[in-house]
C-alpha cells in the first residue's frame, strides 16, 4: 500500500513538473524570439550572447491576433506581382495578371488573368499556341494537358467570344507535385511572358 502511495505521489510530482516546464516554455517563447532577433551570437562583431527575460508575460489573446494579422499582410505582399511587371502586361498586352495556385492536390497549376483590351489580349488565345509554366529551379516546362473530349485546358478565341473586365485561367500540369508553393515561375503565351510569380 505504501509502496502505491509513493509511487502515486511520484506521478503527480512528475506532471506537476512537466506543466510547470511546459508554461516555462510558452512564457518565454516570445522573449527567445525576440532576443535571438535584436542581438548578433557569438563570433559576430564581438557581440555578447543575449540575455532572456525569464520573467517575460505570455502574449495576450489581441497580441496573437495582430501578430497574426501582420504575418498575413507579410505573406500577401511577397506574392504580389512586380508592379513594374504588371504595368507592363496591362500596356503591352491588354491583361492584368492575378496570380498562380496549386490546384487538384497540387498535381495542377491554377494561371489566372483579367483581361482588360480584348483586343491587344487576343494572342494569348490563340489556338495554335502552346503555352507552359517554366520553373526558376530547374527550368523544366510544365505544359497544358489535353483531355479527350474537352480538348485543352484552356481558353481559345474561336467562338470570338474574348471580352474585356473578364477573368479567365488556364491549367498547367504539375506532375508529382514538382512545383511547391512559394517557388517562382514564369507562364509563357508564345512572346507573351508574366515573369517572377509566387506559386501559391
Amino acid at each position: 500500500m505504501c509502496a502505491r502511495r509513493a509511487i502515486g505521489n511520484t506521478s503527480r510530482v512528475v506532471a506537476a513538473m512537466v506543466v510547470s516546464l511546459t508554461m516555462a516554455f510558452v512564457q518565454n517563447g516570445r522573449a527567445l524570439a525576440d532576443a535571438a532577433a535584436s542581438h548578433e551570437g557569438p563570433g559576430q562583431g564581438g557581440a555578447a550572447p543575449a540575455t532572456v527575460d525569464t520573467k517575460a508575460a505570455p502574449m495576450t489573446p489581441d497580441q496573437v491576433r495582430a501578430a497574426i494579422a501582420e504575418a498575413e499582410q507579410q505573406r500577401l505582399a511577397q506574392i504580389q506581382p512586380d508592379p513594374e511587371l504588371v504595368e507592363a502586361l496591362r500596356e503591352q498586352w491588354g491583361v492584368e495578371v492575378i496570380g498562380i495556385n496549386l490546384t487538384s492536390a497540387g498535381y495542377m497549376l491554377d494561371f489566372r488573368f483579367r483581361v482588360v483590351d480584348a483586343e491587344k489580349a487576343l494572342p494569348l488565345f490563340d489556338h495554335r499556341i502552346k503555352p507552359y509554366v517554366l520553373t526558376d529551379r530547374a527550368h523544366i516546362k510544365l505544359p497544358v494537358p489535353t483531355a479527350a473530349k474537352v480538348g485543352a485546358f484552356r481558353p481559345t478565341n474561336r467562338g470570338k467570344n474574348i471580352k474585356a473586365d473578364k477573368t479567365y485561367y488556364m491549367v498547367f500540369a504539375n506532375p508529382d507535385s514538382y512545383v511547391k508553393p512559394g517557388e517562382k515561375v514564369s507562364v509563357v503565351i508564345g512572346d507573351f511572358r508574366a515573369e517572377n510569380l509566387t506559386v501559391r
